[in-house]
């Protein structure tokens, strides 16, 4: 198997890459509102996710004290009476069945969102770029067509 060796002077070819593809970018912005869009629907999306995330441990915070307490109530039932054992147990099963629950329904509802978020501002982009494209579009031509000074 060939191995690539890195070029020394690979940054440098990089940086005339990027400085090949940067004039076109400036001067066509009509990407803009979709670049835009874009890293905000990824920035709403990590808030979204950020927060799922805070609530999934607090979900697992309280199924892990929930979990002690269990185990410390059927450790300490009178061993001539199981139902006491038994009622904390499903209790605990209980409770962190609603957990899971809540877990998917919380992911559920973010990725909506998301979902929902990412269309709108994707075809709000859209209608932005479209009303560049023909602002630009009607500019060029009033200039062709326009009578020398």
């Amino acid at each position: 198997m060939s191995q690539l060796k890195p070029s020394s002077n690979y940054p440098a070819s990089l940086v005339e890459s990027l400085k090949n593809v940067k004039l076109p970018l400036a001067e066509n912005s009509i990407y803009s509102a979709q670049i835009e869009q874009f890293w905000d629907a990824q920035e709403k999306m990590l808030e979204e996710t950020e927060a799922f995330a805070q609530h999934w441990f607090e979900r697992r915070h309280e199924a892990v004290r929930t979990a002690l307490e269990t185990a410390r109530n059927v450790s300490e039932a009178n061993p001539s009476e199981p139902t006491e054992a038994i009622q904390n147990l499903t209790e605990w099963q209980r409770n962190s069945a609603a957990r899971l629950v809540a877990d998917a329904q919380e992911w559920l509802e973010i990725m909506t969102r998301c979902a929902t978020y990412v269309a709108e501002t994707e075809a709000e982009a859209v209608d932005k770029t479209v009303d560049d494209v023909t602002a630009r579009a009607r500019s060029a031509t009033k200039s062709s067509n326009s009578d020398p000074v």
